[in-house]
């Protein structure tokens, strides 16, 4: 996946696991491959994250 920061940057990462609140929210756990933060829990939002294949191109 991508994930695009606040400033307009882009950055390649994974997704570790999915979680849905009890509002129907969808939450995704992500780690960004160049030793960024450590893995955090974002709220999906398709705008700012960005599922990439990993297969079957």
């Amino acid at each position: 996946m991508e994930v695009q920061y606040p400033d307009g940057t882009w950055e390649l990462g994974r997704i570790s696991a999915w979680w849905t609140d009890d509002t129907g929210d969808e939450w995704c756990r992500l780690r960004t491959l160049s030793g960024g933060p450590r893995p955090r829990w974002l709220r999906y939002d398709s705008e700012s994250v960005r599922l990439l294949p990993s297969t079957g191109i």
